[in-house]
């Protein structure tokens, strides 16, 4: 299973329009735009698929979920529209639902944020409510394959 951009390469730093936006009251001035996710090479094992945003770095000693999206057929080869609209977007750590871009705090160091996909052996059991350990717990136990892409961004 491969996760690839057209946007960025693994370890690449993000383009400051795929941070946070002003709205969201973190002090981060993007347009907040979702980076193009697309995947490759998946299973036939595979039942479904979730794709999360984690920054490990963030200054709350468990990390912060930017994204958290489940439930996606395996017919699909990249995020789309059509994907989003019959998929589930969880509440992220910011309180919304959908993409969160990285704000790190200023001055600090690079922060990390990994754009994993999931291959699933099962369907996630959520609503867009369940808390993102819950969903964590579930993606540890019912992923088959995954695969990653490293974005790193400093404010």
């Amino acid at each position: 299973m491969f996760l690839l951009s057209s946007d960025f390469k693994d370890g690449d730093f993000l383009d400051k329009k795929f941070s946070l936006s002003c709205e969201y009251g973190f002090g981060c001035t993007g347009s907040n735009i979702r980076p193009h996710l697309k995947w490759e090479n998946i299973s036939k094992k595979v039942a479904e698929l979730a794709i999360t945003v984690f920054d490990p770095d963030a200054p709350t000693g468990c990390g912060f979920w930017h994204w958290i999206l489940v439930g996606i057929d395996k017919k699909y080869n990249e995020i789309t529209d059509e994907c989003l609209s019959k998929s589930l977007q969880v509440q992220n750590d910011f309180g919304t639902y959908g993409y969160g871009g990285p704000c790190p705090p200023e001055n600090d160091h690079p922060h990390r944020y990994f754009f994993t996909i999931y291959g699933l052996n099962s369907k996630i059991e959520a609503h867009k409510d369940t808390p993102a350990a819950q969903i964590a717990f579930q993606l540890h136990f019912k992923t088959f394959e995954k695969a990653t892409l490293l974005g790193l961004f400093k404010r």
